[in-house]
């Protein structure tokens, strides 16, 4: 059975998260042999992000000192997902570890509206591929609950709302609504991924950018943050062994 916009498909909703996060952002997909991917998440907001977020969220009637991420809440989210042998760990108010198990794409039950996370994770007999598109990302956010929209629709990202915006562009939009600082730090912000292939298998190709690099053991890249938030075009990054 499916569940639309009631639950928050895990997967989908921490990419959104690590795109509207700072620095220390990252994620680590290894492929297994069943077609399946053991995952892992770290995020973090920088300082002058969270700081605005919360100045804005105080606006809006929330308490400035709600933590961003909540383990139990994720966890909770987690039980109505495809996940299994998850984990949770909130390491401060504005960081959130999380690692879990997907199952092969046959196997995934749980979707926000028409999407699986085999649209954007997918795991062959000898290839893992992870995939981002402004259009799976825009019916994604769609499908939201309003209380993460609300969050999503500060920032006006383009990869969301639909529009076409250049970085610079989108950087000065930021800049003119809540300051050069947090339009420098979201400049200077990063999704740090790292892809590798089941246990005892070698990476023979990697499709990765040209900030990446890629070793026997694994293919790790990031996705600049401005990049992610006014994405026009299908990006895939793959490793085959």
């Amino acid at each position: 059975m499916k569940h639309t916009g009631k639950y928050i498909y895990a997967l989908v909703y921490l990419l959104v998260l690590l795109g509207l996060a700072s620095c220390s952002s990252k994620v680590s997909i290894t492929a297994k042999t069943d077609g399946g991917a053991d995952v892992e998440f770290s995020t973090s907001f920088g300082k002058v992000l969270s700081d605005t977020i919360k100045s804005v969220s105080s606006s809006m009637g929330k308490s400035k000192s709600t933590n961003f991420f909540s383990a139990d809440v994720m966890r909770e989210s987690m039980k109505d997902s495809d996940f299994s042998n998850v984990k949770v760990s909130t390491p401060n108010e504005n960081s959130l570890d999380m690692s879990g198990t997907l199952p092969a794409a046959n196997k995934q039950t749980h979707a926000t509206g028409t999407l699986r996370a085999a649209d954007f994770v997918s795991c062959g007999s000898n290839v893992l591929a992870l995939k981002i598109s402004p259009k799976n990302l825009k019916t994604f956010a769609g499908g939201l609950p309003q209380s993460t929209k609300n969050y999503l629709d500060l920032f006006m990202a383009p990869v969301f709302t639909g529009e076409t915006m250049s970085k610079d562009d989108y950087k000065m939009l930021i800049a003119s609504i809540y300051g050069e600082n947090i339009a420098k730090e979201l400049d200077q912000s990063a999704i740090n991924v790292t892809l590798a292939p089941p246990k005892g298998k070698s990476i023979k190709n990697a499709a990765v950018p040209k900030n990446g690099s890629a070793d026997s053991n694994k293919a790790t890249f990031s996705i600049p943050l401005l990049e992610f938030l006014t994405l026009t075009t299908e990006k895939t990054y793959s490793i085959q062994w």
